[in-house]
């Protein structure tokens, strides 16, 4: 009520093009970054006095189509996404992180670097988007000839590679959570001893490793109630320790949120996912190096260009 009459008094004094919304639309992918979202789907339907309306996108297609529409007011996306946004004009800045990396190198073997791929043969996902720029970007850094030293095979998605793996039909897959979790449930004799994000850390000195998941806010929340966002924020950061705790609601909030994850093997797929809230102004340095590094391979994988530090949401 309080949040209407306000935005009643805007509309006098400003005109009635004033931005004013009783209702805040927040998407976000199926999948592990839907998962920091679901208690706030379960118990937070106002913040602020503001209503909130949650949509988990099953299609990255439809995800995308709803921010180049601009009908979303805040979004978890995939963080080369909320590059492009941004190049394009589309009035989305970057509030923060939701989650760090969370590939993971698989195998049957004992592979603690990735110098021991070299003479290998890899499966993996994504050919020439982001998971497939950030491989191929370590494995250059750890010295390996793209053309002569491995071969890389690429296939459409993790529920295509799982099974083949767990067939015997691959030996080493680059997979990412949850899918990593049930591979490793699965089959006792795997061993995820690389994790990209680590090795991302080490060879570019970042506290956090690249950003995988990204939180976007348009201009005009940030213009007319930057104190929504600051709360939200707040609402987040409790939502991941939640995911994160040993909670007896969770399984039901997930099954509720309506978010498609495995299960049986939640908590192990969690503790894996890097899960850590990181403001825009905070994790500043390390988006550059990975829009960077990005763009040195597909420039049109983030809208063209580097975006200038101005994506960032800083107050």
């Amino acid at each position: 009520m309080k949040n209407r009459f306000i935005c009643f008094l805007m509309m006098i004094f400003m005109g009635l093009n004033a931005y004013c919304k009783d209702k805040i639309k927040v998407v976000a992918p199926d999948g592990l970054p839907a998962l920091s979202l679901v208690k706030m789907i379960n118990e937070k339907p106002e913040i602020d006095g503001v209503e909130v309306d949650y949509k988990i996108e099953k299609l990255s297609e439809t995800l995308v189509m709803t921010l180049m529409k601009k009908e979303a007011d805040l979004a978890i996306v995939p963080s080369n996404l909320a590059g492009q946004l941004y190049n394009k004009g589309l009035g989305y800045k970057i509030a923060g992180t939701v989650g760090w990396g969370s590939f993971y190198v698989i195998s049957r073997e004992n592979l603690d670097s990735l110098k021991y791929l070299k003479g290998k043969e890899v499966t993996t996902i994504g050919k020439g988007l982001t998971p497939d720029i950030i491989f191929q970007t370590l494995l250059k850094k750890n010295g390996l000839d793209l053309k002569k030293d491995i071969k890389i095979e690429y296939l459409s998605g993790g529920n295509e590679l799982a099974p083949l793996y767990l067939a015997g039909k691959k030996d080493i897959i680059v997979i990412a959570e949850p899918v990593a979790s049930k591979i490793l449930a699965k089959d006792k004799k795997s061993n995820a001893d690389i994790e990209l994000n680590n090795e991302w850390k080490n060879i570019f000195n970042t506290k956090k490793g690249y950003p995988q998941s990204t939180l976007v806010v348009s201009e005009a929340v940030l213009k007319e109630n930057p104190e929504f966002l600051a709360k939200f924020i707040e609402n987040l950061k409790d939502s991941i320790s939640f995911i994160e705790s040993d909670s007896s609601k969770k399984l039901d909030y997930i099954t509720k949120a309506n978010v498609t994850v495995p299960k049986d093997i939640i908590d192990k797929a969690v503790k894996k996912a890097n899960f850590d809230f990181t403001t825009g102004a905070e994790g500043k340095s390390e988006y550059m190096i990975y829009f960077k590094e990005i763009a040195e391979n597909n420039k049109k994988a983030i809208g063209g260009k580097v975006p200038d530090e101005k994506i960032f949401q800083t107050e």
